[in-house]
C-alpha cells in the first residue's frame, strides 16, 4: 500500500482526527488536572449510574488494573464514590455532586475546544459525522462481538 492510499483507510482517518481532537481536549483541560480519558470515565459513570468497575473498563476498552487505577484517582479527587455493589466482591460507581459539577464544567470546555477544532465543518456536516460515528461505535455500555470476515471460499485469510 502506498502512502497516499492511507487517505482511503477509515481507521487511519479516524485515528488522525482522534489525535487532533485529543490534543485540543488536553489543551482545554490542562489547568484542571484531568485528562480526556478521565472526563470520559466521568461521563460514562454519569450515563451508567451504579455501574461496576468492570463495566467501566469494558466501555473504555481498558484492562481491569487500569480501570482500578483510574477509579482510585477519581475517588481520591472526590469526583466519584464507590458504593456497595450487587455482592460483597463488587462496588458500584456513582458521581458525587462535585463530580457532576466538574463534569458539566469540563463538558463546556470540551465543547469549546471541539468547536474550534471542527470549525471547518458546517453544522450539517458535524451532525452527519456524529451520526456516522455513533453508528460505528454503537452502544459502548454493551459488549460487542466482532464480525469475522471470511474469504469468498469461506476460509479465514492468513497474513
Amino acid at each position: 500500500m502506498h502512502e497516499d492510499e492511507f487517505s482511503l483507510l477509515v481507521g487511519f482517518q479516524m485515528q488522525m482526527a482522534s489525535l487532533r481532537l485529543n490534543e485540543a481536549a488536553r489543551a482545554a483541560l490542562a489547568g484542571h488536572g484531568l485528562s480526556p480519558a478521565k472526563v470520559a470515565a466521568l461521563a460514562l459513570i454519569r450515563n451508567m449510574p451504579g455501574c461496576e468497575q468492570s463495566a467501566l473498563a469494558r466501555a473504555l476498552s481498558i484492562n481491569r488494573a487500569s480501570a482500578m487505577k483510574l477509579v482510585n484517582i477519581l475517588v481520591d479527587r472526590g469526583l466519584i464514590e464507590r458504593r456497595r455493589g450487587r455482592d460483597l466482591r463488587s462496588n458500584s460507581l456513582w458521581l458525587t455532586e462535585e463530580g457532576a459539577a466538574g463534569l458539566a464544567h469540563m463538558t463546556t470546555l470540551l465543547r469549546a475546544s471541539e468547536d474550534q477544532a471542527l470549525a471547518m465543518l458546517t453544522t450539517e456536516e458535524r451532525n452527519q459525522l456524529l451520526k456516522l460515528l455513533a453508528k460505528v461505535h454503537g452502544d459502548i455500555s454493551k459488549p460487542r462481538t466482532p464480525a469475522r470476515r471470511r474469504s469468498a471460499a469461506g476460509d479465514k485469510q492468513r497474513f
